[in-house]
């Protein structure tokens, strides 16, 4: 391609970033296999031995499998983000943590009343209003999480035009003087589809992590009901099990 020529890097990491936007592109997604050496270097126009070696260092990066006999694979994407789900961790400071920064897109909040279900949880009437909070979580401007929360608004006079754009937790804790103690978690593995694909920009049936928390202040009242989706390819969530 003409475009390698003219770059002045050595040819096989020209041939890598080419590789690695045609996956970032979706161009090549994870699990699909790539062609062969000799029909890629004829696409590419470049040299079997350039083309090789730029695939050594992708394999050795972990984003491509090679297979004896079979074939080269593109690999599934390593999380950026990893956390045990023992810890009670805001969004936020995940996203810090791993020096991203963090943001919010499509911020949505409102009133409304909640199911019946959920108000016999919570300890409210059916008819009470609470809080319903929806906004996109970024990373490096990269939509990662989806949130829905629900907020016991008779427990703190929450007022709605607050600055809900950082962390939720920081916000309840410094400015309510809310204790945060505890949340009751399940993670429940779903793929996206409609609503998702569009918040989290990706494609249909691609995985997703949901994280269903019920969150508990000191004097053991659920005061945040919330529901985060996160992409199964940012965020990684594992368990210290002991015996």
């Amino acid at each position: 391609m003409d475009i390698l020529k003219h770059d002045k890097r050595p040819l096989y990491l020209k041939i890598k970033e080419h590789i690695e936007n045609l996956i970032d592109q979706e161009i090549y997604e994870a699990g699909d296999k790539l062609p062969s050496e000799t029909a890629f270097a004829r696409e590419l126009d470049v040299s079997r031995a350039s083309l090789r070696e730029a695939l050594r260092v992708l394999e050795k990066e972990g984003k491509i499998i090679k297979s004896q006999g079979v074939g080269t694979f593109v690999s599934k994407p390593i999380p950026r983000f990893k956390r045990g789900i023992e810890e009670l961790f805001s969004v936020t400071d995940t996203i810090k943590n791993e020096g991203f920064t963090p943001g919010t897109r499509g911020l949505e909040i409102k009133k409304t009343k909640i199911d019946k279900h959920l108000a016999l949880k919570m300890n409210i009437n059916e008819d009470d209003q609470i809080l319903k909070l929806q906004r996109i979580r970024t990373a490096d401007e990269k939509p990662v999480v989806f949130c829905i929360d629900f907020l016991n608004t008779n427990l703190f006079p929450i007022n709605i035009d607050d600055d809900f754009s950082h962390s939720l937790f920081d916000l309840l804790e410094n400015k309510y003087d809310l204790k945060i103690k505890y949340a009751v978690a399940e993670i429940i593995p779903v793929t996206a589809k409609g609503k998702l694909m569009e918040k989290l920009n990706v494609k249909k049936h691609s995985p997703i992590l949901l994280l269903e928390q019920m969150h508990y202040d000191e004097q053991e009242r659920l005061f945040l009901y919330s529901k985060n989706y996160f992409r199964s390819d940012q965020f990684q969530f594992k368990v210290l099990r002991s015996r």
